[in-house]
Order: structure tokens, then sequence, then C-alpha cells
């Protein structure tokens, strides 16, 4: 460990500033540390306060103490937010000059717990659509890309254009309001009685179940250009009041009602689905040849918080408008601190190219050893343990996996993920129903090996984080009829030998393993095409509906305890669930996140 006296910067990048998914990343003499969510310390799904359990965690990591922080940068600037908010109206020249010579002058959402808590160090204020940008190049191959940042909202804007390489950042175009494409997505996502913040996946998922029937009725809320100007015509905000007062507006172009949360789904919701995600897909096409044509750049980035969208960046990779498309897999604002902290590095070693040690995003700490509790429950494994897993999934089983840094962002990665056989009849809606405690319609991700890919679906190209879906290849796929009698027939009918995470649209959120970017799964996977022929298993959160994904060992083991989980793989030790709960009592145990469910 390298002491104080020696260190000349201990950088600490802040986000969460605009409400939610507060975070923090760590860099020591430019070196990357750590980065954490503190969502995965506090238990809030989202959490968006103060950052300070995130915090602790990234200098743990380093060895250091708050006092020994040099510099603070925060992902955003919060006298230009502040200025919107009282006037609804997008930053000018003069503003914009006042954030930069005022940054401290207006106190942002976290300005004075910081000022507290790292008594010592220097604040910066960084523009929130930049972090986006910063975090999506250092992680990405590219020496120079244009970027295009779509999002729920920045200080005073929605989405934002230019071009980046290791100098500068040249910012092109700039949508300046806050009702753009991100909050039209919310909104409908809304009415659609998905209420809970960033449910908006949830609508991506049900999208492929239907048609697209409501593209000109839904058109009726917006005007937009042939460069994606989309803006809402009403002046809707991101507020429970506002979206909660313009959800009719929804339901009175499209005479769809606006849904509860707890009523049925019918065939005009999920058309309703259909016909928004074809509209955020035209969209993002829409600017994406944009930017291509006033840049004339060979590769994009692809970054914001609508950027998980990975249907749509599927499809601007499909386009092929860029020979590269890179989204980040932390792209939305659980990332921004890392974001923040790399547009300090940048500027202090100008010019100087900056390659960042991502370790496969796993950036958090270790699990921890097994509570006492699990001691007996302890499977004695003979052998190799992948060998023996494998053969366990093969066998029907669900097996949690534990071990090394916690996954940075919203999906899991193989160091907090739940596996199984992708080949089982009826295991994505037993995972969704038994495990997950979520709806049925909900597709699983594929791990694949990245050797295998190409045998498989329609790229080559690589996935490591889950950032895009591709297409079953035909020769893999199983015929479906025209008409289905119900989503249930739709959802159950066998579409491939790896039916449970093949969409009913052919389609799968991949994660390509390669040995390098995590040696454990892909050993795993080697061993399980040994056994089945079939280099794929699936991958999700090891959580319930609501929960964050469980950081430590003792969240592993309470959540393995209160799902149909059959076996626990923690710091390559493997136990077996006593399955000691009832029904009700792991219903009484999921209680506790279904606020945020």
């Amino acid at each position: 460990m390298t002491s104080s006296a020696s260190v000349s910067s201990v950088v600490l990048g802040i986000g969460g500033l605009l409400g939610h998914d507060a975070n923090a990343a760590l860099f020591v003499d430019g070196r990357l540390i750590s980065a954490s969510q503190e969502e995965r310390h506090s238990r809030l799904k989202h959490d968006g306060t103060f950052p300070r359990l995130a915090i602790a965690d990234c200098l743990a990591a380093a060895g250091r103490t708050p006092d020994d922080v040099t510099d603070v940068v925060f992902a955003e600037k919060p006298l230009q937010s502040h200025l919107f908010k009282l006037t609804g109206r997008a930053g000018n020249a003069f503003t914009r000059g006042l954030s930069r010579l005022l940054p401290e002058r207006w106190p942002g959402l976290y300005t004075q717990p910081a000022r507290r808590l790292l008594p010592n160090a220097r604040f910066h204020y960084a523009w929130h659509h930049l972090t986006h940008v910063a975090g999506a190049f250092h992680s990405s191959s590219f020496d120079r890309a244009a970027f295009l940042c779509v999002d729920g909202k920045g200080e005073d804007y929605s989405a934002s254009a230019g071009i980046i390489d290791h100098g500068e950042i040249k910012l092109l175009w700039e949508q300046t309001y806050e009702n753009g494409l991100g909050l039209f997505y919310t909104l409908v996502t809304n009415a659609l009685g998905f209420l809970s913040f960033g449910s908006e996946y949830k609508v991506m998922g049900l999208a492929p179940y239907g048609r697209p029937v409501y593209l000109e009725q839904l058109a009726r809320l917006f005007s937009t250009d042939d460069r994606g100007g989309f803006r809402l015509k009403a002046p809707v905000r991101f507020t429970w009041a506002s979206m909660m007062a313009a959800m009719p507006l929804v339901a009175e172009a499209t005479g769809v009602p606006v849904r509860g949360p707890k009523d049925p789904l019918t065939d005009a919701h999920i058309d309703l689905a259909t016909s928004l995600q074809q509209i955020f897909e035209d969209e993002v096409l829409k600017m994406a040849r944009f930017v291509r044509a006033e840049t004339g750049e060979a590769n994009l980035l692809f970054c914001g918080g609508c950027a998980q969208n990975c249907v749509t960046a599927g499809e601007l990779r499909r386009t092929k408008l860029f020979s590269g498309v890179f989204n980040s897999p932390v792209g939305g604002d659980m990332g921004s601190g890392l974001g923040a902290a790399l547009l300090h590095e940048r500027t202090v070693r100008a010019g100087v190219p900056l390659r960042v040690d991502f370790r496969g995003f796993h950036l958090g700490s270790a699990p921890g050893p097994a509570p006492a509790g699990a001691a007996p429950w302890r499977v004695p494994v003979d052998g190799d343990l992948f060998d023996y897993v494998a053969r366990q999934l093969a066998d029907g089983k669900i097996v949690a996996w534990g071990g090394g840094g916690m996954e940075l962002g919203a999906r899991a990665r193989g160091a907090r993920s739940i596996l199984a056989d992708a080949r089982q009849p009826g295991m994505q809606s037993r995972l969704n129903l038994a495990v997950k405690f979520r709806e049925s319609f909900r597709p699983f991700a594929p791990l694949v090996l990245a050797e295998d890919c190409s045998a498989w679906f329609d790229t080559a190209e690589p996935s490591d984080y889950m950032q895009y879906t591709a297409n079953l290849v035909e020769s893999r796929r199983t015929p479906q009829p025209a008409q289905f009698a119900s989503l249930r027939e739709r959802l159950d009918y066998p579409r491939s030998e790896i039916g449970s995470v093949i969409h009913v649209d052919y389609s799968a959120r991949l994660q390509t393993i390669r040995c390098e970017t995590h040696a454990d799964m892909h050993r795993l996977l080697t061993a399980f095409k040994a056994l089945t022929g079939v280099p794929i298993l699936i991958n999700t959160s090891y959580n319930v509906s609501g929960q964050p994904i469980v950081r430590t060992a003792v969240e592993g083991w309470e959540c393995f305890l209160n799902t149909d989980v059959d076996l626990l793989v923690l710091n390559d030790e493997v136990y077996r669930n006593p399955f000691g709960k009832t029904r009700e009592e792991k219903l009484t145990w999921l209680k506790q996140f279904a606020a945020s469910a």
C-alpha cells in the first residue's frame, strides 16, 4: 500500500446528484482503485442520498481516509440545474459562464455533506452529460469517436452530441430542454402501470410481444425533425406530480386506459409498449444518422441513461452507420461518479492517453466470508469445482454465484449472478416466479463463450458487459405459429434449444465471455459445453424483484434461503439450500422490497 505522504492526488468522483443512483469512484495518482453504488450498501434500490457508504467502501479499498482526498468531482453543475428548475428554460452563454465562475455559490444536493466529510478536498463540478461521455470513451477501445448522449435529463438538456479523443471534447449539438425522448419513454412507462423508478426496461422486455399499432396516436404528443429533435408538446417534467398529471394525455391520444400497477396487461397495453419502443428506436437512429453526417467519425459512443436500452443499441450496430459502436455498461447515472473523476484526470493529465483498467467493471468490494449459519449446508466437492457446478446446472439445478469484486452498474456479470441451464423446459417461468418474484414475461440474458458466439447469434462483436441484443441464427430457431391464444402460450412456446434466453422475437441480450475478462465464468461455460455441447447459460442478477443486487455473503445467504435457488457458490465453496422457508415466509421477506419493484 502506498503511504499517504507519497500520494500526490486522491480524486473522488461522486454521482447521483440528480436524485437517484448515488455512486462514487476513487482514483489514486491517476489509477482507478474502486467504484461503488450507494444502493448496494443501504439496500434501497436506486438510492439517491449522499453516497457516504459507497465513498467509505472506495476509501477502504485504497487504504485511505476522508482527510486524504485531494479533489472531489461532482457529476452535475448545481447552479445550472437550479436556474433551469427556477425558470424551466435552458441555459445560455451568461448562465453557463456564471456556473463556471461561481460553482460553489449555489450548493448542490451533496455539497454540504461532502464538505463535512472531506475537509481538505478541492471541489469541482462536471457537466452531467460529459461524465457519461468520458465514462464511455475511457472504457472503450476507441482513440477518437463521435458521441451521442441521450438521457432523461442533464442540467438543462436531454440529449447532446459531439466528438471526443484523448485531447479534447467538442460539444456540437444539444437538445436544450427536459421533455425529450427519455422523459417520453418514462411517461408512457408510467401510463402502462410500471410506476417504480427504472421500470423502463420492463417495457423494453414487453415490447416484442405486441404490434406497433399506436405510432400515429403517440405522435400527437410530440414534435420531431430529421435529426431527432424530439420534444413533447406538453411541458412535462421529471417530478411525480407532473408525471401523474400528464399520464391522461397518453390515454387521450391512444384510447388505451391508464393501467394501475396491479391491473392485468391487455393486448392494447402490450401494443402500446411495442409502439413506444419503435418510436424510441426510430428517434435514436435519426439522431445517429445526423451525428454521422455532421462529424464524419467512424466510431460512435452511445451513452446516457437511454443507452441502457440494449435493443436500440443492437439496432444501432445492425444499421452499420458506424464501423464501431460502444455503449458503456455504466452509461447511466450509476457510473456518473466514475465519469466525473475521469474528466478531472483528463484535465490534469492533458494530452496523455488515459487507459483505465476496468477489470470487467468488478470494481467494488468482495463478499466476505459466509455466515456461521451456512456451515452445516456446505457441500464437499470432489474434483474440479467448475465440472461439479456444470453437472448440477445440466441436471436442472439453479445456482447462485458470488465471489470477487462487486459489479458496477445495473446488470450482474458473473460476480453476483444466478445461473441456470437455458435448455431446461419452463426455466424462464420458474426463475421469474419462484426465484425473482417478478413478471413472467421478463426475458433472461445468456452468457455465451465468445469463441462460440457467431455459431449461435448473428454477431461476432464482443458484448463483454451485456450491452446490446443480437438475434439467434436461423438454423437454431424453432418456427412459431402465426397466432397465439394468449401471452402465456406465446411465452411458453419452445423457440429454440435454449429457449429460456431467447425472446419471442428471437433476440437475446448477450454477455460474451472471454477468459481474459472473466476467467471463472469462462471455465464454467467451457465445462458446461464439454458436458452438453452448449456453450450458453442463463445469467440474471443475484437478487429478487425490488432488491438491489446482493453485495455481501450475508446478504447472499439471506436471499438464497428465501428463494428456490438450489445451490450457492460463495468464494469457491458450495452450499445447498435447506429449503426451510415456507412460501408465506418468503413472501413476507419479499415485502420489504415491494415499494421499489
